[in-house]
């Protein structure tokens, strides 16, 4: 067998190590995830008082802002935590799985997703809960998320800088985009936005 023989066989050999061994640490990982921060439970969330007629009006504000924004139309929306819990309770995907509440310039965030749609992971929830806060500027990007925990285990916060396809900061610079949001702040009890109108 002459160099160029060897050489193939080497890279082949290379080339079948490296698949054996990300697939092993995908399934390791996976398990390691699945046990340590995936609950084989929902976590029960506060319902939402808000009557239909309630989350009628909260989804036709939010829907109002939204249309204005994407036809780059300067607006701004105020709403507070019964008004974010009726647009969330107005949604058949989001109802039951997200709760918000507002004390001055600080959200704190719960949510119990199920990850059934992921295969590996069928089964378990997402329980999570954070705090946000907006940047003094009000930049969306800039957003301070703090006290991150899911299923019961602190995350810091530099696991919201992954710049993968699944990255905290990467969807909140692809949402700030597609619906055109300028600002975003909580303050005296409300989340603010404002859109960016054209130039």
């Amino acid at each position: 067998m002459g160099c160029f023989g060897k050489g193939c066989l080497i890279l082949i050999a290379f080339v079948v190590f490296l698949a054996v061994a990300f697939t092993g640490g995908t399934i390791l990982a996976v398990r390691f995830l699945r046990t340590s921060y995936f609950s084989t439970a929902p976590v029960q969330l506060p319902a939402s008082a808000a009557s239909e007629e309630e989350q009628r009006a909260a989804r036709a504000n939010w829907y109002d802002f939204e249309n204005a924004a994407r036809a780059h139309t300067t607006r701004r929306i105020e709403m507070t935590a019964d008004q974010l819990n009726a647009l969330i309770a107005s949604e058949p995907d989001l109802r039951g799985k997200a709760f918000v509440k507002i004390e001055d310039e600080t959200a704190r965030l719960r949510i119990s997703v199920s990850l059934d749609d992921l295969r590996l992971l069928r089964g378990h929830y997402m329980n999570a809960e954070c705090t946000v806060q907006s940047a003094p500027d009000g930049d969306p990007g800039r957003a301070r998320v703090t006290n991150i925990v899911v299923n019961g285990k602190s995350v810091g916060e530099d696991a919201l800088n992954w710049r993968g396809p699944w990255g905290f900061r990467r969807f909140i610079e692809q949402w700030t985009e597609k619906d055109n949001i300028k600002t975003f702040q909580i303050a005296g009890g409300k989340a603010i936005l404002e859109s960016r109108g054209s130039d």
